[in-house]
């Protein structure tokens, strides 16, 4: 049977937009002083203790992201960002109440794209974001979601209700069991 979920196509975004502040929010404590990593050394002032401590204690995708949620939360960017994207996540949690009011679990791709080969270096976070565009949205409205491998497939993803993942566990051994 198929379903309709509208508002899962601007999820991968508000996913990014949102999960980016909560980042930003909770790794803003990570200093060095109290919590996270403290660079060794001398520092010439506070601002080069910071910047030692976040700069040598954070990978360059968890800069990135605490950069774009700093932005998201700052007072010019708020509502024009981040509570358009809570309204979205709203959206998408009420597009999927509806489709489980017919059915008791929906059936999709994992990802877009086979996987990257062991090893393999993603430089260009976009695409790499991009990757999400199957399992954002289940992520964006709080659901659970299994993979399973999937012969000649990228992978077959079952999503359910709140608190469904019993269910999804069974129903993906039940497929594993069947597809032998």
């Amino acid at each position: 049977m198929d379903i309709s979920l509208p508002s899962v196509r601007y999820a991968t975004e508000a996913y990014y937009i949102i999960s980016s502040a909560e980042a930003s929010s909770c790794l803003a404590r990570y200093d060095g002083v109290r919590f996270g990593r403290r660079s060794g050394g001398d520092f010439s002032s506070v601002e080069d203790f910071y910047k030692k401590n976040r700069g040598e204690g954070f990978g360059s995708e968890v800069k990135r992201r605490i950069m774009l949620g700093t932005f998201v939360l700052s007072a010019l960017s708020y509502e024009s960002y981040y509570e358009k994207a809570t309204k979205v996540r709203r959206l998408v949690a009420e597009d999927y109440e509806r489709a489980f009011e017919e059915c008791d679990a929906i059936l999709s791709p994992t990802s877009p794209t086979l996987p990257y080969p062991v090893g393999a270096v993603r430089d260009d976070p976009t695409a790499a974001y991009a990757e999400d565009i199957c399992t954002a949205s289940q992520s964006l409205a709080g659901l659970p979601s299994v993979s399973i491998p999937c012969e000649d497939m990228i992978g077959l993803q079952l999503t359910g209700p709140r608190f469904s993942e019993s269910f999804l566990l069974s129903l993906g051994a039940a497929y594993e069991e069947v597809a032998k």
